[in-house]
């Protein structure tokens, strides 16, 4: 990386602190607001105002992401708002379909855990679709070898896509800037990467082990704040303020697990040397993020080892489960919580198509 991109990444890093204590600071005033003696259940107009003070402060932290801390090639002002007011809306829309999810859930069985298992499948099985509605983003199918893989005309340069579906339907979808950048070696070696990631069911094993973790985190909330006894807006509002902390907790714990599945794809191709090594060093020169080696920020921030790290493991046999990319994915399927703090962290702030797609090895 060179010494901007460094500089960049260490502000981008600051802001995502910034932005996520931003919501921990907020929620946990909104708990003890909830639970402090005498207080009275919140009224929809306090709720609705609270909440449109709160997107009107996310909507700063999306602007200096976005627009001030954007990597090269920053777009103009006219085209960030184009982008982000379409992001915002489409992204707005699916929040008010699951917030209603979640109403329909609480009426029905006292709680929340029927919102998360279908918001957090729909958004599985709608992913492609929504990066397309929410980015306005061409995605096309396209043969690489044996394997049709989808081809994202996306050009945020921190656009990695992933992999996206389950078992035979599984797709790699790759940004279409990486088949004019990067050398027929590297994409050859990440593209099997992929298909590995795909073959060991990956994507499938996150999906159920964070469908699993939303869900005991909205049952322990559901007990913890006796909410089948309060009023559906209340409940409401405690769950929201309870599942961001939750998250939260995700984010300081998930991405040391989320390493070994990258650590794993590398070694799996490892007796390519030179094309992995090239790929491994070029990479976050493409996402501009490479972690903190030696230090214990790399544990908690970044999912996406540093390039020292994997260099290091390459030759390493990774040993036990191996749970899949939890952390990233887990800021996309956080949706169905109905928290905002997917959206706030360093790598996708105020970057729609990341939103959905944050960046991943």
């Amino acid at each position: 990386m060179s010494p901007d991109q460094i500089k960049l990444a260490k502000q981008r890093l600051r802001l995502g602190i910034t932005n996520v204590g931003f919501w921990v600071i907020s929620t946990t005033a909104g708990l003890y607001a909830l639970k402090r003696p005498g207080s009275h259940s919140p009224t929809g107009a306090r709720v609705m105002g609270l909440l449109l003070a709160a997107l009107l402060a996310q909507a700063i932290f999306d602007v200096i992401g976005g627009f001030v801390l954007m990597p090269y090639p920053q777009a103009t002002r006219a085209i960030f708002l184009k982008r982000w007011l379409r992001g915002m809306a489409v992204h707005s829309l699916l929040m008010g379909t699951l917030f209603a999810l979640s109403y329909a859930s609480f009426r029905m069985s006292g709680g929340f855990c029927f919102a998360v298992l279908l918001g957090t499948t729909g958004l599985a099985f709608a992913r492609v679709p929504i990066l397309q509605a929410i980015g306005g983003i061409p995605i096309h199918k396209e043969v690489q070898g044996d394997t049709q893989i989808l081809i994202a005309d996306v050009d945020d340069p921190s656009f990695t896509g992933g992999t996206t579906r389950f078992g035979k339907k599984a797709r790699s979808l790759m940004p279409r800037l990486w088949f004019d950048q990067l050398p027929d070696a590297e994409l050859a070696v990440e593209g099997r990467r992929r298909q590995w990631q795909m073959d060991a069911g990956l994507e499938g094993r996150a999906f159920l082990l964070l469908l699993l973790w939303n869900m005991v985190g909205s049952s322990i909330g559901t007990v913890e704040f006796k909410l089948a006894s309060r009023l559906p807006i209340e409940a409401l509002s405690y769950h929201f303020c309870w599942m961001t902390l939750w998250g939260f907790l995700g984010l300081l714990i998930l991405p040391r697990l989320s390493q070994k599945a990258v650590f794993a794809a590398d070694q799996a191709f490892s007796r390519e040397k030179i094309a992995i090594e090239s790929w491994i060093r070029h990479f976050p020169e493409l996402v501009g993020e490479d972690g903190n080696p030696g230090s214990k920020t790399q544990a908690v921030f970044h999912p996406i080892p540093s390039t020292v790290l994997r260099q290091k493991h390459l030759d390493e046999a990774t040993s036990g489960f191996i749970p899949g990319s939890l952390a990233r994915n887990n800021l996309y399927y956080s949706w169905a919580t109905l928290t905002l703090i997917g959206r706030s962290v360093h790598c996708n702030a105020g970057r729609p198509a990341l939103w959905v797609f944050p960046p991943s090895a």
